[in-house]
């Protein structure tokens, strides 16, 4: 994971308005000016608890909070509050994860998943993706059903008309027909335009069964198959003229969704790569396969994607020259997502 030169943290989770504190200042990520600063004498980041406390030299406490009513900047001096201020507001739900081995892991991956949205749509990184991607989209969705978030997603939902987001080059990757129905069948039901549209171009590009076509630059025919499976059963279609290729797809083993369709007679194992991190962690949910503690370990952000194809790195300079440098896209939603269904559902009972 590429470090930036600076401890930073994001308020604006769900469709409020982004703030990043950073460097003594509070900037609005918009337009990039600083609407507080202060002379700091001491800063402390408490990453799972969304806050920050400023400590200055003045003998002012300032405490930058957010929570489930909004964003706050509350001052006090010798125990006074002098002033509190709500930035933004929305509802949203942050559950705190207590009955989990890793609570705060999952708060602030729930933060991460949260804070990914732009204009009310679901990006894997707001700073350098400046459209809604419906693969992670709906890896977003399957943790905002669980907590209780799912309708941050309806208004953008409800307003696509297109089939793919086209985002890979211009290409019509045939996993998106299943991920969009997915997204779509937590506020429609199969009677909804857009369900026919998908079904009659599944249907269009199927060979014996399967989607045919390019996912993310290769071969995924059994990955968007399953993908579109689960998101037509999840809105009452009958699913039947559907048949999953038996045959080896190195991404569906990162369909942990539904095991029952993958044949796992041929084994693979992906290494750990430190620029996708997402495909490693979902074959590993898929596997049910132990992680290494030091995978948990609790710092901000903890998800990442660097050196993505179409991701604008330069748009991240404000945030941290060194992500630009590198080309870090931090946070991620699709790894955040990964990471946290695998702690939610393998690591539950320890």
């Amino acid at each position: 994971m590429i470090q930036a030169e600076s401890r930073f943290f994001i308020f604006g989770m769900g469709h409020r308005e982004k703030y990043v504190y950073k460097d003594s200042k509070l900037i609005n990520v918009k337009t990039n000016k600083a609407v507080f600063s202060w002379n700091i004498e001491k800063e402390e980041f408490l990453y799972g608890k969304y806050t920050v406390i400023l400590h200055t030299k003045q003998g002012t406490t300032v405490t930058i909070t957010e929570n489930e009513d909004g964003v706050y900047v509350k001052q006090e001096k010798n125990g006074d509050r002098i002033e509190q201020i709500c930035l933004t507001e929305q509802k949203i739900s942050l559950p705190d994860f207590e009955e989990y081995k890793y609570p705060e892991q999952l708060r602030i991956l729930h933060h991460e998943i949260l804070i990914s949205f732009l204009d009310k749509a679901p990006v894997p990184n707001f700073y350098v993706y400046n459209k809604p991607w419906y693969r992670d989209g709906a890896m977003m969705a399957l943790v905002l059903e669980q907590t209780g978030n799912i309708g941050l997603l309806k208004d953008w939902a409800l307003s696509v008309t297109e089939l793919y987001d086209k985002n890979n080059s211009g290409n019509c990757e045939p996993d998106n027909l299943g991920q969009l129905a997915y997204i779509l069948s937590f506020f429609v039901d199969k009677k909804y335009p857009l369900v026919n549209e998908i079904l009659k171009e599944a249907k269009r590009i199927m060979k014996d069964g399967a989607l045919a076509g390019k996912t993310d630059y290769g071969d995924h025919e059994v990955y968007s198959t399953l993908w579109l499976k689960f998101g037509l059963e999840k809105l009452g279609v009958d699913t039947d003229f559907i048949k999953i290729p038996k045959r080896f797809d190195s991404y569906a083993y990162m369909f942990w969704m539904d095991r029952s369709e993958v044949d796992t007679v041929t084994p693979y194992d992906n290494e750990y790569n430190e620029w996708y991190p997402y495909l490693w962690w979902a074959v590993k949910h898929f596997k049910n396969e132990p992680i290494d503690e030091k995978y948990f370990e609790i710092k901000y952000p903890m998800s990442w994607e660097i050196r993505a194809s179409e991701a604008k790195y330069e748009s991240i300079a404000p945030l941290s020259t060194e992500y630009a440098k590198n080309k870090c896209g931090a946070p991620h939603s699709w790894h955040a997502s990964e990471m946290f269904m695998y702690l939610i559902e393998i690591r539950k009972g320890e």
